[in-house]
């Protein structure tokens, strides 16, 4: 029987893989080896010697720890989903962007900075979007909307030895995620309870993936390497459009049953 190691995660994928043994592991509380080529994780429970991984680790700020471990699971040659190499791409929100940037793509402006102590220089028109380092799922994010607030922002920030961007804020409409598993294309529209589009989720609706987007998220999957990725559109009132990231290990949350088959068939076929 092959073994599945399914890396955080929902605890429902169990259900998605009759037939194979599925070992669930959390990334927080397990270690990895590679010994005469071959890949062991171990934790308090088991070791585990996978013959695929289906990397779900989810809204975590990803740490240098992980990074190693992405490296072993392509040394070793193990089939992950997505790919080690995929996963590596997007591993950081800099480089996340930049992929994005030159694919051409309408991705959201930002101004950076290496160091908090030169914050006062990044400063634009209010309101804007200070986002700390690589932080996902809304956290590290903060909504400025005047110049007391900016200040006192900053002094926050001080303690932090991490990249801090700063974007103009959308008064979005609709936040859209597309995402692509393999050759399909699903679209959902979405709205948050307040400034952050992709949290608090309030309302949700499939709908029709327009062919504009679909073609520009099978330029990113196709040139990422993924079995699955999404990208998250902001639609502003006045109809324009502009991607605030892409997901490699994006939430289901919301998305037809199909979507989970469709992914669980690609671990399988691993």
């Amino acid at each position: 029987m092959k073994t599945v190691l399914l890396i955080n995660g929902e605890k429902y994928w169990k259900d998605y893989f009759d037939g194979f043994n599925i070992v669930q592991k959390s990334l927080q509380t397990s270690e990895f080896i590679v010994k005469n080529s071959s890949l062991y994780a171990v934790d308090a429970e088991s070791v585990c010697k996978p013959d695929v991984i289906f990397w779900r680790l989810g809204a975590l700020n990803p740490e240098p720890k992980h990074r190693n471990i992405l490296e072993l699971i392509e040394y070793s040659g193990i089939p992950c989903v997505n790919s080690a190499e995929t996963l590596l791409k997007g591993y950081d929100r800099l480089s996340m962007l930049n992929t994005l940037r030159k694919l051409g793509l309408p991705v959201i402006d930002f101004d950076v900075t290496t160091k908090t102590s030169q914050l006062k220089n990044l400063q634009m028109p209010f309101p804007f979007v200070v986002k700390v380092g690589n932080h996902h799922g809304g956290f590290g994010k903060s909504l400025v909307t005047s110049e007391e607030q900016w200040e006192e922002l900053k002094d926050l920030l001080f303690i932090h030895q991490d990249y801090v961007t700063v974007e103009k804020f959308i008064d979005y409409k609709y936040d859209i995620r597309y995402l692509a598993i393999n050759d399909k294309v699903w679209a959902m529209k979405r709205k948050g309870k307040y400034w952050k589009a992709n949290s608090l989720t309030q309302e949700y609706q499939i709908i029709e993936p327009e062919k504009e987007w679909i073609e520009k998220v099978k330029l990113l999957q196709e040139n990422i390497k993924a079995d699955i990725v999404a990208i998250d559109v902001l639609e502003a009132e006045n109809g324009e459009k502009t991607i605030v990231e892409y997901n490699d290990i994006p939430g289901l949350s919301g998305f037809p049953e199909d979507t989970k088959l469709e992914i669980s068939k690609t671990v399988k076929n691993k």
